[in-house]
Order: C-alpha cells, then structure tokens, then sequence
C-alpha cells in the first residue's frame, strides 16, 4: 500500500514527501507539496503529513505543471479537512462579456452561498484580484474522491458565479427581471437543506391607475412600489419584476416566520405611500410560500405563493396570506 513519507531536515523541517518512488519538494514556509492526481490513489486525508499542505495537480512535465484548480488540501483531523482555493484574475487578460468587477461580486456572493464554503482573503490591486476561500471536508475520504467532491463543489461555484453576473435588471423598476428570478429560484431549491420563502406582491386595482392617472403615473408607482421591496430585503434576499405589477421576493435561509414579518412590513411601506396625486392611494397583497412544506419543484412553490396570492385579493386586497386556511 503507497504511503506518503516526509523527508525532513536536521531541525525536524519538511523538505520533501516521497510517493512510489518518486520525491516532491515541499514549500519551506508553507509546507505545500505538488503532487499529480493519478499518484494519490488509495490515500486518505488522514494520510496527509500535519505540517503539509498537498496540492493535487493534473500532471508534472519537466519544468511544467498542469493545474485545473489551485487547490491545497490539509489533513483530515478533529473531524474535518480544508481544502483552501486561491484564484487569480489579471484584469488585462479578462474578455469575458461581464466586466471582471461584477463577477468577482458574483462570485464572492456564490462562494458565500455555499454552507461548506467560506472567503478568507481578497485583495485587488487594480491589475490583479486575488481571492481566497477554503472549503471544509467533513468525511475521511480517499484523496482521489475528496478532490473529485471538490472540483464539483468548485464547478458549481462558478456556475453560480457565472449565473449571478449574468443576471439583468427591469428596465423601469431597477429590480430583477423575470428570467433572473427563474434561474434563481430554481438554483435555491437545489439545496434541499435550506429554506426558501417566495414572496408574491400584486399592485390592487392597478389597471384603475393607469386608467384614472395615466401611465407615467401607473409607472411611477411600479417604481415606488419595487423600492419598498428593494429596501426592505434583507441579505438573504431579493426583489425582481415578476411580470407586469406582479413582483416577488426570494429569500434563501431564515425562515417562514421571517418572510411572512418581511411580507407585512411591505404591505404596510406600500399602504403609507405619498404620492403628488392626493387621491392617490396604493396598496399590495401579497402571498408566501416556503420550501420545503410548500413543495420543492419551482413550478410548486409558485403555485401555493399564487394561490395565497389570490386568496388575498379575494378576500378583500392590501393583506398578507402566509398559510392555508388561515387569514394573517
């Protein structure tokens, strides 16, 4: 069976691990030791020095090492391993159809998403961005499944990342349109440990707006109204367009109690409105559902948050419905 053995010098430091007959130099201060993948199988993260960090890499040619992740992992003790991943953007070198600010934005908000996951420094000096985060292992795997495990965890990562920057703001309300609000939900409840609340909110007696005031009215109160939802989303959440007066809030984390106390404080912002039009007087309803009690498909909790929704117009506008059978 391969055993990684560490040669150390005369003060007790490593200077080098030897794997199947082959020795890799470890880093003096760090300790960090590239090794290609294929070597690590049968090796466990308990198997990995305490003083190492090993850094798997796809293969050494010469001088050249091809790498797919900078990743460095440490041993498996007190229950957990860190695996630590630093990236590296030149903003010389960034093409991509999103500017390099706004998706490292994304990607720190993906990376703090993932419960595992957790930033550990970043610093941008105005050609590069370096950003670190380590991911936490809670189970003695082999070398070889626990970097496979962390290059999915990586993968999705920039997925969300990815997603995240490419998400696009309603032209007239400055929230998020219905397509982002569609990629979002469904990313959300990939995560069946989470709760996720949908907040549905629908203008009552809009068309009378638009009818009585004209639509630059109408428009202004779309406006008003989606900054109420945009001032009053915590962290854990966000506003879109849903479509026409419909808007709706996404919460990941938290709790039903939260997003119904969310979902209040809206309707009552709305209901205290001021607009230059004296008689002009706004009020939402609003319908909440949460996963997973209201179901764990997207097309699900849209439907029990509409279904709220609409009993909240029917029995009588400017209310919240959070729960069967019950008027909140």
């Amino acid at each position: 069976m391969a055993e990684l053995t560490v040669i150390r010098g005369s003060e007790g430091q490593a200077i080098s691990v030897r794997l199947r007959g082959k020795e890799f130099a470890c880093e003096g201060e760090t300790g960090e030791t590239i090794i290609p993948k294929k070597l690590l199988a049968g090796i466990k993260l308990s198997e990995i020095p305490e003083d190492i960090i090993l850094k798997p890499v796809e293969s050494i040619e010469a001088s050249i090492i091809h790498i797919q992740n900078d990743v460095g992992l440490s041993t498996f003790s007190g229950g957990a391993a860190t695996a630590f991943v630093e990236d590296i953007f030149r903003r010389k070198y960034w093409d991509e159809d999103v500017g390099l600010t706004p998706y490292i934005a994304a990607l720190r908000q993906a990376i703090e998403e993932r419960e595992e996951a957790s930033e550990t420094d970043f610093q941008d000096d105005g050609d590069y961005i370096f950003l670190h985060y380590q991911i936490q292992l809670t189970e003695d795997s082999e070398l070889q499944d626990a970097i496979k495990m962390l290059e999915g965890v990586i993968g999705d990562i920039e997925a969300r990342a990815d997603q995240l920057a490419h998400r696009r703001r309603d032209g007239l309300t400055d929230i998020f349109d219905r397509g982002s609000f569609d990629a979002d939900l469904k990313h959300a409840l990939c995560n069946p440990k989470e709760f996720v609340g949908l907040v549905l909110v629908d203008i009552d007696h809009f068309k009378n707006v638009n009818d009585t005031y004209g639509h630059q009215v109408g428009d202004g109160v779309l406006r008003a109204v989606a900054q109420v939802l945009s001032d009053r989303c915590p962290e854990n959440a966000s506003p879109y367009r849903y479509g026409g007066e419909e808007m709706a809030a996404l919460f990941t984390g938290g709790d039903a109690e939260g997003a119904g106390r969310f979902a209040e404080s809206v309707r009552t912002d709305v209901q205290n409105l001021v607009f230059e039009q004296a008689t002009l007087n706004v009020t939402v309803s609003l319908g909440v559902a949460g996963a997973p009690n209201d179901g764990k498909e997207p097309e699900e909790l849209v439907k029990k948050a509409d279904a709220r929704l609409y009993r909240a117009k029917r029995e009588g506008r400017n209310r919240v419905i959070a729960t069967d059978g019950k008027r909140e």
